[in-house]
């Protein structure tokens, strides 16, 4: 393969596009389904609480509604920028200015796990202790799903999602991208979206329709982020390592490099993401039995049309700035 000739190789050599991980995912969803749990936990060195499977329901109507949120126009064209910014980033020879405003954007679409899950984390465990005792146990379970959606970005046990996106901009010789004249504004639209689900109405009443509903709300947004998430890591997972050693030919000799350089894509590829996403809605589904507030399909396939509009737009804006 002639990681000097990019704009060949892609033409060349077949890659599966963002629609394709897509319905692969959605068609093995019972599979995916059967098989989450909240993982085992040592309690004492000698005994072990034992995983807890997910009890997600209306898994036929929930693969129906995601392959009818895939297959809309709305994601087709999210998809649509977001491969053609990529291939653009791909096909740079060098690193320049527009580079560094799509590094500066693309950061901004990623920071649902701090502005909306982990949100939602803080906002259950203050209200765990005012809730009755019968309601505990589901609480416990929307907080462990929720845990298991946001340790990794935080890096609970390596440096996490910022220090991996340091490595791989730092390879690219693109480290000054965190700089405010690299901004571009429908990304950072983006995530002052994202905020704003985060802390909606916290400060309502605990019982009050206003604070399920706002819960439920970030919990569908955050469902939608890692679905989406799942596709796009993936389709750029299968570009990284190239283009990386186009840029940077010294990561062939240094293979801890070359890992810490493309550890931020590789590791929220494969079903990393998927699986937060299906953490999330186990999440979701538990929160509406424990607070009384219904889990409604059509509201979610709404939120994630919504959700992949926003990001369809940012990815556009990234794929203007790299080719103005």
């Amino acid at each position: 393969m002639n990681s000097a000739s990019p704009q060949i190789r892609y033409e060349t050599f077949e890659y599966r596009s963002m629609q394709e991980f897509g319905e692969i995912f959605i068609g093995a969803l019972p599979k995916h389904i059967r098989n989450l749990k909240i993982p085992g936990r040592v309690i004492f060195e000698n005994d072990r609480r034992q995983p807890i499977l997910a009890q997600i329901t209306q898994i036929a109507e929930l693969q129906d509604a995601m392959f009818e949120v895939l297959n809309h126009p709305i994601t087709q064209e999210a998809q649509f920028h977001s491969e053609n910014a990529f291939r653009a980033l791909l096909e740079k020879p060098t690193v320049d200015s527009t580079v560094l405003r799509f590094f500066n954007g693309w950061n901004e679409t990623h920071k649902t796990t701090s502005l909306v899950s982990a949100k939602i984390i803080m906002r259950l465990s203050a209200d765990v202790i005012s809730v009755p005792a019968e309601k505990l146990v589901g609480y416990h379970h929307v907080m462990a799903h929720m845990h298991e959606v946001a340790k990794d970005d935080f890096g609970l046990g390596h440096p996490g999602h910022d220090g991996m996106y340091g490595y791989m901009t730092a390879a690219f010789g693109a480290a000054a991208w965190v700089e405010d004249n690299y901004k571009i504004r429908e990304c950072n639209e983006f995530s002052e979206f994202l905020y704003n689900i985060g802390v909606a109405e916290h400060k309502a009443a605990l019982n009050s329709v206003e604070h399920k509903e706002s819960i439920m709300e970030a919990m569908m947004v955050s469902i939608a982020s890692e679905l989406w998430n799942g596709r796009e890591y993936n389709f750029i997972a299968q570009h990284i390592e190239d283009k990386l050693l186009t840029l940077n030919p010294s990561l062939r000799t240094n293979a801890q490099s070359l890992r810490n350089a493309k550890g931020y894509v590789m590791g929220h590829s494969g079903e990393v993401e998927n699986k937060h996403g299906l953490h999330v809605l186990a999440a979701a589904q538990a929160f509406g039995r424990t607070a009384d507030i219904s889990f409604k399909l059509g509201k979610l396939k709404g939120i994630m049309l919504k959700y992949n509009d926003r990001v369809g737009s940012a990815f556009a804006a990234m794929h203007h700035a790299l080719i103005s």
